[in-house]
């Protein structure tokens, strides 16, 4: 490489940022923990009224409308509250999940995506997430799905800890950069531990 070239790499590479970006994976198949009940708190599935109320929780990752549209077309939210609120949610999809412009992770049949678990902080540290999960993935299992792909930052230690709690493997690691801390790259696949999704 010339030395010109070789400058321009090293000035694009000391102006990207990159975040490893984690798959994780889990067989509904094997037997699945789910801990004690937590006191105080019912479980139901999330309806359109929920919506207002989860999006508020957290800033949750889309709009009132997006949530109400993908309930329609089969995703799923089951959240655990009590008299007064919702005090925990995860939400998942069955369907093709749109991670980024340059990145559409593909479900086959009888697979889902855990797009979000959420406690409020006032609920953490009381084995909650744990619970909701362990519910999400039986309910899930009971209707038929295989597989369950959840996605997060490598850097998102409590959740990577959830997720291994309750069985999940890492299936690919991707590295996430954008130049300026702006831009962003498409993901370079970082050798996962089992074959792609796709």
């Amino acid at each position: 490489m010339s030395p010109f070239r070789e400058s321009i790499k090293r000035l694009a590479q000391s102006m990207q940022t990159c975040d490893e970006w984690l798959e994780m994976i889990r067989d509904l198949n094997e037997p699945i923990p789910i801990g004690e009940a937590p006191r105080g708190l019912r479980m139901r599935w999330a309806e359109k009224r929920d919506l207002m109320a989860i999006n508020a929780l957290q800033g949750f990752v889309k709009e009132t409308d997006f949530m109400e549209q993908s309930l329609r077309k089969g995703d799923r939210c089951l959240l655990l509250e009590d008299n007064r609120a919702i005090r925990a949610f995860a939400w998942v999809t069955f369907r093709d999940f749109k991670l980024a412009l340059w990145y559409t992770l593909k479900l086959p049949p009888a697979w889902c995506y855990l797009v979000y678990v959420f406690v409020h902080p006032h609920y953490t540290r009381r084995g909650i997430a744990s619970y909701l999960l362990g519910s999400l993935m039986k309910s899930l299992r009971e209707s038929g799905n295989s597989r369950m792909v959840s996605g997060m930052f490598g850097n998102w230690e409590a959740s990577i800890g959830l997720h291994h709690k309750a069985g999940f493997q890492i299936h690919r690691r991707l590295a996430q950069c954008r130049i300026l801390n702006i831009l962003p790259m498409p993901p370079k696949d970082e050798a996962g531990d089992e074959d792609t999704i796709d």
